[in-house]
């Protein structure tokens, strides 16, 4: 009898500690209520701090804001769990990125974004310059395409419509009947390398943090489809309350508030699909 007592007990403790360390677990994700998002140094961050952030802590939320200075680090310190999500990149820029670095991430919501643009300080138009022009472009597979496709867009050169986009090089332009010459830099410098080029097409959010207008581009991007940026998080996160809320913030009148302020960066941002979707 005794024996049988004791291994009851023993067996209702088990199941005691077991309950504890289960609702732990549960808490660990769901209750979170400390987020830390990572953005690249521009308007991102600006757009995070001053239309998501405000909205997050009145939830309740104390929320940290990483800046990094390349777009490869954002999405390593996300997989590694140095931060809880980031606010930078494309889908197309995230689908080649985490399949090349075998990471487990998820984009949930887009954002308005800034279109890549042409900028020069020599020229006012695409047409004025001339033929054997120097162009310089950014040096990632993604924003190798996503440049291109800025001067294909009205026929300025021609792509091969079977390049692999995750692969893109020069050699997929199929028809460059002005003789451009195109110089590969890292995204980021592009802003800095303007007296050395005829045009530089940059991220929309190098160009405002280099202190260009976008409003003196002389040839601006139809941003398509999979081009908008984006909150993305781990997998394992996707479905995680604090994602939900900052998809919910996305999504709020407080949001567009800003986003729709004339006196702020953000007014002539393209807007995604569902920008008008209110949660």
């Amino acid at each position: 009898m005794k024996n049988t007592m004791k291994k009851r007990i023993l067996a209702a403790l088990l199941l005691s500690v077991s309950s504890l360390v289960f609702l732990a677990g549960c808490g660990k994700t769901d209750n979170k209520k400390s987020i830390n998002v990572g953005v690249c140094a521009g308007p991102y961050g600006d757009m995070f701090r001053e239309a998501i952030q405000p909205v997050l802590e009145e939830k309740g939320y104390t929320v940290e804001v990483t800046v990094f200075s390349d777009y490869v680090q954002p999405d390593i310190a996300l997989a590694e769990g140095e931060i809880d999500a980031n606010m930078f990149q494309n889908p197309i820029y995230l689908g080649t990125f985490k399949e090349e670095h075998g990471l487990d991430l998820e984009w949930v919501v887009e954002i308005p974004t800034a279109q890549m643009n042409v900028y020069s300080n020599t020229y006012s138009s695409l047409d004025e310059i001339p033929d054997g022009g120097k162009f310089g472009i950014p040096n990632d597979n993604t924003n190798i395409l996503r440049s291109l496709r800025v001067l294909e867009q009205d026929g300025y050169i021609k792509l091969d419509p079977d390049l692999d986009p995750a692969a893109v090089t020069l050699d997929d332009i199929l028809e460059n009947p002005h003789g451009y010459e195109f110089t590969e830099v890292s995204a980021e410098v592009l802003p800095t390398v303007l007296d050395s080029v005829d045009a530089a097409i940059i991220n929309g959010n190098y160009a405002i943090g280099a202190g260009l207008n976008l409003a003196d581009a002389i040839y601006s991007e139809n941003l398509p489809e999979n081009y908008y940026n984006t909150i993305t998080v781990r997998s394992e996160d996707v479905d995680a309350q604090f994602t939900k809320d900052i998809v919910s913030a996305i999504h709020s009148d407080s949001f567009r508030s800003v986003i729709e302020d004339e006196s702020r960066q953000y007014y002539t941002f393209a807007r995604p699909a569902d920008y008008d979707v209110t949660e």
